[in-house]
């Protein structure tokens, strides 16, 4: 098993180079293997970007200016997981998944959708099959997909149905697999070790967040 550090989480203490060093170094000399990478993070992003993330609590800060590959090799940080969106996987798989392979991991996640109704259950099965697509595209790189969830898929598309029992069911085991993010499910009211059970060996990656929760007003 291995340990790492969301890359979103040190938005703020990575603006410059030996600050990032300092940073990175800490983290492994308290026993983290690695971190999960944001290609947003680290390639220079939009002010929309930046802003979208700081109101969510979530600064990106400056370190898409950074030499990512070279401070992960300085500091001996494995990188865990590349996380990415599904336009970007769907436009060009090939530079993805060739990125993927330089930063020396097998796993590009997708977080979620932006502005996407998880309410519909026709937009949700839509996904569901844009993910297959995207993880068998992945899969012939020997990369994996995962998906990576908030609370937003616990909305019902129908009485009974939510938006997440569709992306199990309706996404290809051998094409998709999870990174679980316990915190958000809790938040939103959910049974998350009932969830974790039931994604068993489809869970590839655990997401754990001390942030607290409200179990309370709308989904993200």
């Amino acid at each position: 098993m291995k340990t790492a550090v969301q890359q979103i989480m040190l938005g703020s203490v990575t603006g410059k180079e030996q600050e990032a060093r300092k940073v990175l170094r800490r983290i492994r000399a308290a026993g983290y293997d690695g971190l999960e990478l944001n290609r947003f993070m680290i390639h220079p992003s939009s002010l929309m970007v930046r802003l979208m993330t700081r109101a969510a609590g979530m600064p990106t800060g400056k370190g898409g200016n950074l030499n990512w590959k070279n401070l992960m090799r300085e500091t001996g940080l494995s990188v865990i997981s590349l996380h990415t969106d599904l336009g970007s996987l769907e436009r060009e798989p090939d530079a993805v998944a060739e990125e993927a392979r330089e930063y020396g991991t097998d796993k590009l996640v997708i977080t979620g959708m932006y502005r996407f109704d998880y309410g519909d259950e026709k937009a949700v099965r839509e996904l569901a099959q844009r993910l297959n697509k995207a993880g068998e595209a992945l899969q012939k790189h020997g990369l994996s997909l995962l998906y990576h969830n908030h609370n937003v898929e616990l909305l019902q598309v129908k009485p009974g149905l939510r938006a997440y029992d569709l992306l199990l069911s309706e996404t290809d085991p051998a094409h998709v697999g999870f990174e679980f993010d316990s915190f958000w499910f809790t938040d939103g009211g959910a049974d998350a070790k009932g969830w974790m059970r039931r994604l068993g060996s489809r869970m590839r990656l655990w997401h754990i967040t001390d942030r607290g929760s409200r179990q309370s007003g709308q989904a993200m």
